[in-house]
């Protein structure tokens, strides 16, 4: 019978031994989760270092940095910002180069420090950052400064034909439009402030008249007066005055090309035939979310 009495001791001590196992083993695995977690998080904190991953947030301008008068944005990785392109209420101002894209496409932008995947300054400036800091970086030229071949001299005033032909392209391009299609147009807005009629044949042939008179014309932003003379005649002179461009480019568009004025003297004006950014002094705001 004794032996019968200590066999139901052994058995409870089982269930006991087995509890404190697993205690000891999760405690185990807790230390070292929290270990490793730490070394990471750790790691994470440090300051960054040529050949990291990292994500960031920016936002690019001209003329200065975004929150500055006379700035204007020409790219963002941030939704706040652009969603307030073509808003008559915005506090921000954009270039004519812009582009909005849709809300869900703005997330942070990943590079590889040293990479070659943004500007070479743009990357540099990231290393000894962390997670949260902010850093501003002026770079001038950074796509290069506008070649002479891309320059270009216009006298004050030009002539125009009342009366004109021009490609569907030149059609698309000098009017805006996406889509072209075979027979009349009526009360276009031409870049230079009036208004035009056109008619495109099967061919894809446009005939353009301009409705115009012997007066002051300006373009959508006012930036751009077109003081027009010598009517009634089949063709007509436009003297060219540039009101804006000391404060930012002028968006000058001519036989379906579009041009930005970088000088004027009292007989005419330089433009470049560029993109916008090419000679340009860019302003970037960067803001460091995290390693990828």
């Amino acid at each position: 019978m004794a032996e019968d009495a200590e066999t139901p001791r052994r058995k409870g001590r089982d269930p006991i031994l087995m509890i404190g196992t697993i205690v000891l083993a999760v405690a185990f695995v807790v230390v070292i989760s929290g270990y490793v977690y730490g070394q990471f998080a750790s790691e994470a904190k440090e300051p960054a270092k040529y050949g990291n991953a990292v994500k960031v947030n920016y936002v690019g301008s001209y003329y200065g940095w975004y929150d500055e008068d006379g700035s204007q944005i020409f790219d963002t990785s941030m939704w706040s910002f652009a969603k307030y392109y073509d808003d008559e209420g915005s506090p921000y101002d954009f270039s004519w180069e812009f582009t909005q894209r849709a809300e869900s496409a703005y997330v942070p932008f990943n590079v590889t420090i040293g990479s070659g995947g943004a500007l070479k300054d743009f990357e540099n400036v990231l290393i000894g950052m962390k997670p949260g800091d902010k850093a501003r970086i002026e770079i001038e030229n950074a796509y290069g400064v506008v070649p002479a071949a891309k320059n270009k001299v216009w006298g004050k005033t030009m002539q125009f034909d009342v009366v004109e032909t021009m490609s569907v392209d030149t059609f698309k391009a000098t009017f805006g439009l996406d889509y072209v299609y075979v027979g009349s147009y009526a009360d276009l807005e031409h870049p230079y402030g009036w208004k035009a009629n056109a008619v495109c044949d099967s061919n894809g042939i446009v005939t353009v008249t301009h409705l115009v008179e012997n007066k002051a014309y300006e373009n959508t932003d006012g930036s751009l007066k077109a003081t027009v003379t010598g009517l009634p005649a089949a063709n007509f002179d436009v003297a060219f005055d540039f009101v804006d461009y000391e404060d930012k480019l002028v968006q000058f568009k001519y036989d379906g090309q579009t041009y930005y004025v970088t000088e004027v003297t009292p007989t005419g004006f330089t433009t470049k035939s560029t993109d916008e950014r090419t000679g340009m002094t860019l302003y970037f705001e960067i803001t460091f979310v995290d390693y990828q």
